[in-house]
C-alpha cells in the first residue's frame, strides 16, 4: 500500500521543546488519540515522524536538566547533535528508546518514521535507531510495527535483518528515484542533482535495482555514495515524486506538478504507482493541489530574523539567485502569509482539472490493490526502450501487467520485444492517460 506524507505531528524537530509533549497547535493528547482512533476505523494506519538527530535552536529546555543531551563529539547543522555515544550517553539513548515507546504505547500509533537518520552520529557497537527498533518491537510484540527511516546514503543495513547485522527496519526512503524525476521532468541540475541524468533508462535501472547509487562517486559529495541493496525486498524501499522536504525546502515551494505538464506528471505518476517499491504520496499530490507547500517557522522575533538571511542565503550558491534582488523574493519563514498560503484548499478537489487527476490517482491506487499482476508478487521488470520512455512488466500467472510511459517527446514505441505472443494471449487497455 502507498503511505501518505502530512508533515508536522511531532513538535521536537526545530523546536526541540518537549519529546513528550504533543504540539498545543494540534490539540491536547487526548485529541491525537481520537484522530488515531479514527483513523483506524477506516482501515489505515498511522506513523509518526520523530526527530532524534539534533535539538533545536530555540526552546531546548533539556539543556536546562543535564548538559548531557547534546553531544560534545559531533555537529549538526540544524541545531545540537545528540549524545548517543558520549559520557553520560546511557542515559540519554535509555530517554530517546522511551520516548519511541511513549507514542506507541499512549496513542497506539502504527509505527515511527525516524527523521535524517544519516544525521544520528552513534560511534558505539549498536546505533541508537537499531536499539530503538529492537526494544519497541520486544515491547510490543503483540502486533506489527512500521519502522521507517529518512536516510539519504542508500544504506542497505537499516533494512536488513539483525541476524544478518542490520537494523531491523520495516523500510527506508530511496530518494534516487525522486532525483532522476526531477532532472528527466523539471530538468533539476543544481546541487546533488548533478549526479543524475535525463535518461529514462536510469529511471529503469533505479526501478529495477532499488535505487542508483550502489557504491559510485558521487561528483555532487566526491565520495562513494550508496551500497548494495541485493536481497532486499522492494517493498523495504520507499519512492516518490514529492515529500515535504524536497517541496518545502525549495525557494518558492513550487510542487512537481506546478513546473511541467499534467501529461508527464500523469505519465511519471503512473511509473511511481507501477513499480515495485512502496510509494510515497505527499498532502495534495493525488489532485494536483495548487497551493505551493513554503518553509515556514514561528520562532522569536531575533531567532526568526536569523532563519530568514540564512534561508535566503542558502540559494546563493544557486545560479538563479546568484543576485540579491532574487533572493530578496524568497518569502520569509516567520510571515505568517508564508504559512496561510500553504494550506491545502480542499475545495478545489472538485474543480474540473483536480477531480480529473484525483481519478486518475484513484484508478492507479484501485488498480495496484485488486490486480493480480500487483497482488501475486512484489516484483516487476523495468527497462527502457529510448532515453524517453519507461516500461514496467509485472509478470503473473493469472495475467501479466504493462505499463509503457513515454516522459518526454511524440512517436511510437515498439512494445513486442515486451509482450506475449501466443494465439492465447489477449491483451486489453486497462489504463490510459
Amino acid at each position: 500500500m502507498p503511505v501518505a506524507d502530512f508533515p508536522g505531528t511531532h513538535n521536537w524537530g526545530y523546536d526541540g521543546v518537549s519529546l513528550f509533549a504533543t504540539a498545543r497547535c494540534y490539540g491536547a493528547p487526548d485529541d491525537l488519540r481520537r484522530l488515531v482512533n479514527t483513523v483506524h476505523h477506516h482501515g489505515l494506519a498511522v506513523v509518526l515522524d520523530v526527530v532524534y538527530n539534533h535539538f533545536g535552536p530555540d526552546g531546548a529546555y533539556g539543556f536546562a536538566f543535564s548538559p548531557f543531551y547534546a553531544s560534545t563529539r559531533h555537529a549538526n547543522p540544524r541545531g545540537a547533535a545528540v549524545n548517543f555515544d558520549g559520557e553520560h550517553a546511557t542515559h540519554v539513548r535509555t530517554f530517546v528508546m522511551e520516548n519511541a515507546l511513549h507514542w506507541l504505547h499512549e496513542y497506539h500509533l502504527d509505527g515511527l518514521r525516524f527523521d535524517a537518520t544519516h544525521a544520528i552520529h552513534d560511534d558505539t557497537g549498536r546505533h541508537i535507531i537499531a536499539e530503538v527498533a529492537a526494544h519497541a518491537r520486544a515491547s510490543i510484540a503483540h502486533r506489527d510495527l512500521l519502522l521507517v527511516a529518512e536516510d539519504e546514503r542508500n544504506l542497505a543495513a537499516i533494512v536488513r535483518p539483525v541476524a544478518d547485522g542490520g537494523w531491523g527496519l520495516t523500510a527506508v526512503w530511496a530518494d534516487d528515484f525522486h532525483h532522476i524525476s526531477r532532472r528527466i521532468s523539471a530538468g533539476d541540475h543544481d546541487g546533488y542533482y548533478q549526479d543524475y541524468s535525463d535518461d529514462a533508462r536510469d529511471l529503469a535501472a533505479t526501478i529495477g535495482r532499488g535505487w542508483f547509487y550502489t557504491g559510485q562517486r558521487s561528483a555532487y559529495s566526491g565520495a562513494l555514495r550508496g551500497t548494495d541493496p541485493a536481497g532486499i525486498t522492494p517493498e523495504h524501499l520507499v519512492t516518490c515524486l514529492q515529500n515535504h522536504d524536497q517541496t518545502g525546502n525549495r525557494a518558492f515551494g513550487e510542487r512537481l506538478h506546478h513546473q511541467i505538464d499534467a501529461a508527464m506528471f500523469r505519465a511519471l505518476t503512473s511509473v511511481l504507482l507501477c513499480a515495485h517499491e512502496t510509494p510515497l504520496l505527499f498532502m495534495g499530490q493525488e489532485w494536483a493541489a495548487s497551493t505551493p507547500f513554503l518553509f515556514f517557522t514561528d520562532h522569536n522575533a531575533e531567532l526568526g530574523r536569523l532563519v530568514t538571511e540564512g534561508r535566503r542565503g542558502e540559494f546563493s550558491r544557486f545560479a538563479a539567485f546568484q543576485d540579491e534582488a532574487q533572493r530578496s523574493r524568497i518569502p520569509d519563514p516567520q510571515a505568517t502569509t508564508t504559512f496561510d498560503e500553504s494550506r491545502l484548499r480542499w475545495p478545489e478537489r472538485v474543480r474540473v482539472d483536480h477531480a480529473a487527476m484525483l481519478t486518475f490517482y484513484r484508478t492507479l491506487l484501485h488498480l495496484r490493490q485488486s490486480d493480480p499482476a500487483f497482488r501475486q508478487t512484489p516484483l516487476c521488470e523495468a527497462t527502457a526502450p529510448d532515453e524517453h520512455t519507461v516500461i514496467i512488466r509485472r509478470p503473473a500467472p493469472s495475467g501479466e501487467l504493462l505499463m509503457v510511459a513515454r516522459l518526454r517527446g511524440q512517436g511510437t514505441v515498439d512494445i513486442s520485444r515486451w509482450v506475449t505472443s501466443s494465439e492465447h494471449a489477449r491483451w486489453s487497455v486497462v489504463l490510459t492517460s
